[in-house]
Parts: structure tokens; sequence; C-alpha cells
């Protein structure tokens, strides 16, 4: 515990677990607080991070495994007794046939959107709701759009670079939220082909009535901005820090993954061309965007990409290796 003015600061680590757009709610077990309802979590033990506590708490209280998402919110609130901390992580389930046992609380649901406010939630937590409704529907409405894109832009990819977006937003001073939702439109444009999708995802984000619920022109504007200049080839540097992370948070630079990923859109996009030909264009394309000299941007220092896109720049710069992975994939999705 650490003071905070006259009374003790209390850092507690809470987890908002997720199944689809549905959230699980526990119901307080004995206490002054009994049979209000709160998100799992517990108090962070000493030389113990957030993360791990979280973690550790679930395990205790519900007799489950969760796998962290990253941070949303760091959350104050005033108590008669102390002040409280709370350190609110976006999880889900690592087995979610795995049956859940309370030793902390009274009954545990979920709560599908629309239900947020059937239960009674304790102060603290009750100052997430807003935002949780905000994740709810993006989740219902927002990322089940990605079901229907191709697989370089599909559901994995945009719960991928949400989460790098949060965990590099550990290193700034950004609201979470906003950041949260910039990634889960950033590729909506799609829909309307690649070439352009970036502005028409800022167009998209612009023209959501529901975002106005939750945020101010100002926020979105710079939302929209920060979908816009996500896209690697972009001539010109990001306009903000939410576009900075969002453009290296979408860069996911794993180097098989994104051989990978340049055949399977050979594959998709030009089914005319015959083995050579699709060599011939997963090279050149790998050149020109990750080789030396290429026109992918890295902006956030604290990321590890640029270790990562030095091990694909060696891959690219030795043609026979690249060649034999490149046959090794090209067998496998052509089967």
């Amino acid at each position: 515990m650490k003071v905070n003015g006259q009374k003790k600061t209390v850092e507690v680590a809470a987890a908002v677990i997720f199944d689809g757009a549905k959230v699980l709610a526990t119901r307080r077990l004995g206490g002054p607080w009994d049979g209000w309802w709160e998100f799992p979590g517990g108090k962070i033990e000493s030389g113990e991070n957030a993360g791990d506590a979280a973690v550790r708490e679930l395990r205790e209280e519900l007799d489950v495994d969760i796998t962290l998402k990253g941070l949303l919110s760091i959350l104050e609130w005033d108590y008669p007794e102390f002040h409280l901390r709370m350190h609110c992580f976006e999880s889900r389930l690592a087995d979610p046939a795995h049956a859940m046992h309370l030793s902390s609380h009274s009954a545990a649901c979920w709560l599908a959107p629309g239900k947020l406010y059937s239960v009674r939630w304790l102060p603290a937590d009750l100052q997430f709701i807003k935002s949780l409704d905000l994740l709810q529907y993006i989740k219902q409405n927002i990322i089940t759009r990605y079901d229907h894109f191709d697989r370089g832009h599909d559901r994995n990819h945009v719960e991928t670079v949400i989460s790098q977006a949060m965990h590099l937003a550990d290193f700034y001073d950004v609201d979470r939220m906003m950041l949260y939702t910039a990634a889960a439109y950033h590729d909506t444009g799609i829909c309307e082909g690649r070439e352009h999708h970036h502005t028409v995802s800022g167009r998209i984000i612009r023209e959501d009535s529901r975002l106005r619920e939750y945020f101010t022109p100002d926020q979105i504007e710079t939302i929209a901005q920060a979908a816009e200049d996500h896209r690697a080839s972009a001539k010109t540097a990001p306009r903000s820090i939410y576009g900075r992370l969002l453009a290296e948070a979408d860069r996911i630079i794993e180097p098989m993954t994104i051989i990978r990923r340049t055949v399977q859109f050979g594959l998709s996009h030009e089914p005319q061309l015959d083995r050579e030909g699709q060599w011939e264009r997963t090279h050149s394309h790998l050149k020109e965007k990750y080789g030396e000299g290429g026109y992918l941007k890295l902006w956030i220092p604290e990321s590890d990409n640029a270790e990562r896109l030095a091990a694909l720049r060696k891959i690219i710069a030795d043609t026979p290796r690249l060649r034999t992975i490149f046959d090794e994939i090209y067998k496998e999705e052509t089967r």
C-alpha cells in the first residue's frame, strides 16, 4: 500500500473477460459490499506486476486461467477507508470449456450488450461501464466485419493489432479507448477494396454516429486520422501519436508470417500467375516493402519490430533461402 494524502492507496488488478461481446461480472460474497457486482480480480502483491496479479487472482477466485489482451484503463476511486487504483485488463478464458469454481463470489454471469446496467456495480467498477459499452459495441458490430475480409485482414489480424497497440500504449500518455477504437476500425475500409481502404476506414469512423456517444468531435477526428495514417506505404508520417502507435502495431513483423501472407495475397488476388509468376511477385513485393531501403517505416522505438525487421531483411537478402521458404509455403497453400 502507498499513502495518498491521508488515505492508503490499494493497488488492484481486474480482469475484464470477454466471450464474444459478452463480459463476465461476479457478485461479491460477504463484507460491507456483499451482493454488489464487480470485475473479478484482487490486490497486487508486493513485487508483483498488475498483469501477473490478474492471472493469479482469477486462478484463486474462479479456478480459471486467463489470457491477457492488454491494459484497458487504470481507474481511481476514493472509498471512505482507502483510495483504490484499479488496473483493468481485457482478457479471455484460456479454456472456455473449463468450469468456474467460485471461492470469493456468490454468483457470476455473462452480460450481453444492453444488459450492463442490469446488475448493481461497485462504485469503482461503475466508472468503466461507459467504456465497456463501447467495447461491446465494437466487438459485436465492428470486429465481426473482419470475418468477411481476406486472411491478411481477418479477425485474427485486427485482434492482434489491437493487442499490440494496447501494449505499446504502456509507454505513452494516451487515451486507451481512443487507441483501441482506432485499431478496431483501421481496416474496415477493406469492404471497398484494398487500394484506398485506409481513407475509407477514416470515413467509416467519422460517419459512425455511435462513436459520438463516447468521444468528442476532436477525438473522433484524431481516431479517423490514425486509421488513415496507419498504412505502411503512406508517403508522410502519421499526424499524431495515435497514428504512430497504430502504424507500429499494424506492422506485426514476424518474418515467416509476412512471407506466408505475401504468398497468400498473390494466390488470392492474382490467381492467373503460375508458380514462377507468384515467386517473382512475392520476391519483388518483399524487397520493395521490407528490404533495405524499402518503404516500410517504424515509428515507436519501444517496439521490438526493428529487431524482427532486421531478421526478415536477412532472409530477403538471401535469395536461395527465400526461394526455399517460398516453395514450401506455395506447396502448402496450393494443396
